[in-house]
Parts: C-alpha cells; structure tokens; sequence
C-alpha cells in the first residue's frame, strides 16, 4: 500500500490532486480497456467454438444417419428395436450428444430415444418433445439453437435419409448439448479474471509510479512557490529533464531570479530615495534655520547696537557708585546686582553681534589640522583644560577645505568649551577627528562626558537655549 499512500496523505481533507486524477483516470481507462478486450475475445471465441460444435456435429450426423438405418434395419418396433446399450456404445463417442429422434417424412416419430447418459439432468423442457409437421421436415440438413428453460442452449440438427431410388425414407433429429462450449466460456472467464485482477493490480502500481514521478516535481514547485511567496527569493529548483516538467522548473528559476533582481533593484532605489529624502528634510531644516538665524542676526546687528551703549554707561557709573560707597554700606549689594546684570546684557549683545557677524565671511583655503592644532594651543593654558587630554586624528592625505577660518574656529571653540564644562574641567578627553569624505572634510568631536539626553540633543542648536545658569551661558555659541 505504500505505492498509493500519496494518493491520500489526509484522510480528513480528500482533494483531489493531480496524482489522484492520474490514477484515477488511468486505472479507469485500464480497466474499461481491459473490459472491452475481455468482451471482444470471449465473443470471438464463443462464436469460433460454437461453429466448431456445429461443423464437428452435422459431420457427425451425416456419419451417424446411415449407421442408425442400417442399425434398426427398418425394423422400429418396440421388440425389435436395437437395445439402449447398443446405441450408446455406438454413438457415445460423441459426449455432446443429448438424444436423436428418428422421424418419417410425415413427422411421424418412429424412435426416440433415451437421453445419453452424460445428460441425464439436463431439463429439455418442450424441447424434447417430438412433434413436428411434414414442412418441418425438409429433404435438407437443417440446423438451430434451442433455448432450455433453465437457460440453457442445445444444438438441434436435422439430417435426412434418401433411399437408392432417390425417395425420403426418414429424418434424424439429434440433440446436441452446448455444455462443452459454455464450460469452456466459463473457464475462459476465471482465467480471464485472474489475469484481470494481475493486469488491473499491476497497472495500478505503475500508474502509483507514474503519477508519484509526475507529481514529485510538482510538489517541490509547489513549496519552492510558497518560499518565493514567503519572501525567499533565492529558492531554486534542481533540474536534470529537458521534458516539460525541466521546461517548467528552468521558467521558474528564471522568474525568481528576475524578482530578486527586481527587489534588489527596487532596495537600491527605496534606499536612495530615503537618502535622498533625509537630505531633503536636513535642507528644509537647515533652511528654516538659516531663516532663523537671518532673523535673529538683522533683529542682533541693530538691537545690540541700541542697548550695548546705554548698558555701557549704567555699568560705568555703577561701578563708580561702587567705589565711592565706603564698606559695609548696604547699599554696595544693590549696585553690585546691577554691574552683574549690567555685565550678562553685555554678553548677550556681544553674542548677538557675533550671530550678525557669522552670516558672512571669507571663504578660503584652510588646512582644517593647522586649524584643530591652533585651537588645541590656546585652549591648553587654560584653567578648564589643564584635566583634559585633547586629541587630534587627522588624515595623512590633503586636508584642505574652502571655508571661513574665523567661523570655522568660532564653532570649534565653542564645541571644546561646551564639552570641557560638561565634564568640569576634567579627568577627560577630547577627540578631533579629521575624515576626508568625497571633495570635503568632516569633523567629529567626541569626549568623555555625560552627554546629551534626548530632550536636550533635540534643541540644542536652538538660539537662546541653554542647560547653563544665567550668569554661566547666554545660548547662542552652538547655535553660531
């Protein structure tokens, strides 16, 4: 049973694949095949014995009809009549040979005789009965088959006999029993079954090999479709035929291997795209922030103005009141807040004029090392640098860039200061990294401090935006 256990691999859920439509078609096709070739023969052979008990037995009526006269002699009286005995010893050769009739030509029946020994139980019904009219009995063989009423068939030959003058003396009716052939139809059958039931079993085990090879391929095409379903786009089929199923299989390589194609091609392109876009919104917001800073420098360049004198002059006179107010005085706090105030609003004018004045500059030649170097120097010396190790790691390569050096410092200063404060003066380091990217240098500052939080790295270019007391940062050197 293991040949068609591919047929059902699910008893609770029956489809009806293509193996089982092979098979079942096949092995109907086989079956109707082998029904009509059973048909067609045992018709041929049933018509070829039934004419062979024909001939053999109107042969042996014309032996048999002179044989019987000279028998009986013309002698049919009962006490005359040649015994049962004598009869079967004579015509008891022939085993198909029911009884015989012996008849004048007025119908008249002058002998009939027992049945043969061989036919005893055999039920002749009307058939044997021994009534017949002058036009039944023609100076001619005549021959047909009766039907019994068991559904049975006997042969019925009649033969008549001639006198030397040429007159009709007599006809012999014989019986003749198709048992022979109906047993020899019935053997046949048998036989023919059992080479049936061999030829339909090992038909059906070929068809079970056939619709198992067929289906096989299928099978792998089938899960190999479900991976490239899954995403799995580097499934392959194996190939070795150049029949349709190896047709199929290299079409379906070919397919695969155009979707992943496509998918990488489409990758590729999805991940320009979102280059592309990241750099878009980099622009807007570097944009909006250029407008931003336009503002704010425009607003710098005449507020600063307008309020850095007149604080120039409150501070002035502020610290002269403070000189002459002798110590101990009160009030020498109250000036002391407004020089200090005085002193933070000067600060913040001199970041908004340095804001105004870092939308314009120079562009030249600057080696960005030389530059880092030149900052590293004068940062050393000073107090909040003295526990920072400050390192540079520059390209052996060309590092020149076209920029303004003033700008480009002013933004470094600020980085190292913010970065030195945010560790406190140290133990700490500070790394400056020169890589060259394309036709440009970047810059990477990395230290050994706290960090931003997700909070603050979000507005940390912000103008005015601080983590800084009031007296330590105005918010505007990032921003720069």
């Amino acid at each position: 049973m293991k040949f068609f256990s591919f047929l059902f691999p699910d008893r609770n859920v029956m489809r009806i694949t293509l193996g089982k439509k092979l098979f079942l078609y096949t092995s109907g096709t086989v079956l109707v095949l082998l029904l009509a070739t059973f048909l067609v023969l045992e018709r041929s052979q049933s018509r070829q014995w039934e004419e062979y008990l024909k001939a053999q037995n109107i042969s042996f009526a014309r032996f048999a009809t002179p044989e019987l006269l000279k028998m009986f002699r013309g002698n049919f009286s009962p006490q005359e009549q040649a015994g049962p005995r004598a009869i079967f010893d004579f015509l008891g050769f022939n085993r198909d040979l029911v009884r015989f009739t012996l008849l004048s030509p007025s119908g008249r029946v002058l002998y009939h005789s027992p049945r043969f020994p061989d036919h005893l139980d055999l039920e002749l019904g009307d058939v044997g009965s021994a009534d017949f009219r002058p036009a039944d009995l023609v100076a001619r063989m005549t021959n047909r088959t009766l039907e019994l009423p068991d559904g049975g068939r006997v042969l019925e030959v009649i033969n008549p006999a001639f006198g030397p003058t040429g007159e009709h003396l007599l006809s012999v009716r014989f019986l003749v029993s198709y048992d022979s052939v109906d047993d020899r139809l019935a053997d046949v059958r048998h036989q023919f079954l059992r080479l049936g039931v061999a030829a339909i079993l090992l038909s059906l085990v070929l068809v079970a090999l056939v619709a198992r090879r067929v289906t096989s391929p299928l099978k792998e095409m089938t899960g190999a479709a479900r991976s490239v379903a899954r995403g799995d786009l580097q499934t392959r089929i194996p190939f070795a035929s150049s029949d349709e199923i190896g047709a199929l299989a290299r079409a379906f390589n070919d397919m695969a291997a155009s979707l992943a194609s496509n998918r990488e091609e489409l990758t590729e392109k999805n991940a320009a795209l979102i280059d592309a876009n990241r750099e878009l919104v980099e622009m807007q917001q570097q944009l909006v922030r250029s407008e931003r800073l336009a503002a704010i420098g425009q607003l710098a360049a005449g507020v600063s103005h307008e309020i850095d004198n007149p604080v120039g002059i409150i501070l002035g006179y502020a610290e002269l009141l403070l000189d002459e107010l002798p110590e101990g005085d009160e009030r020498r706090d109250d000036v002391q807040a407004i020089i200090d105030e005085c002193k933070r609003c000067r600060r913040i004018t001199g970041g908004l004029l340095g804001l105004a004045r870092s939308s314009s500059g120079e562009r030249k030649a600057v080696r960005m090392s030389e530059l880092v170097q030149g900052v590293f120097d004068s940062l050393r010396p000073q107090k909040l640098f003295r526990g920072i190790e400050l390192r540079l790691v520059a390209p052996e390569e060309n590092d020149s860039v076209a920029a303004d050096p003033g700008q480009l410092r002013q933004i470094l200063v600020n980085l190292l200061i913010n970065a030195g404060q945010a560790m406190d003066g140290g133990p700490g380091i500070i790394e400056v990294k020169l890589q060259a990217k394309d036709d440009g240098i970047v810059l990477l500052v990395r230290d050994t401090g706290p960090g931003f939080s997700p909070q603050i790295r979000e507005r940390v270019f912000d103008p005015f935006y601080t983590t800084k007391s009031r007296e330590e940062g105005t918010g505007l050197g990032l921003t720069m």
